[in-house]
């Protein structure tokens, strides 16, 4: 996966965050021109946002909704877990951990996703 196109996963995963959540969140178009890396100031600057959102929401006693943001269609290869996988409670966030496109999100966002 090239560097734009873990951008553009990246963007549609805080796009699904924000909307699970009601919060209004605006992605500009990229204008970098070259070999892109996947983070810029400008991707870490809307993660910085929307951090603070949820923070807010999370601080004023409000529930996170992250469930079903993480079932985009990545990578037909991408190894995923069997409906019928009977897994507890630890090993579900270990799982999650283990998930190369959430291995930067803060413990908290993870648990959200196992309620």
């Amino acid at each position: 996966m090239n560097g734009r196109d873990k951008c553009i996963l990246i963007n549609q995963i805080r796009q699904k965050i924000a909307d699970n959540n009601n919060i209004d969140f605006v992605i500009y178009d990229c204008t970098f021109e070259g070999d892109c890396t996947g983070r810029c100031a400008k991707s870490d600057s809307e993660l910085n946002y929307l951090e603070g959102e949820l923070e807010k929401r999370q601080n004023e006693g409000g529930k996170l909704n992250l469930k079903g943001v993480f079932t985009l269609d990545i990578d037909k290869k991408t190894k995923q877990p069997s409906p019928d996988k009977s897994l507890n409670r630890q090993e579900k966030l270990e799982e999650l951990r283990e998930n190369p496109f959430l291995s930067n999100l803060p413990p908290r966002y993870l648990d959200n996703l196992l309620d």
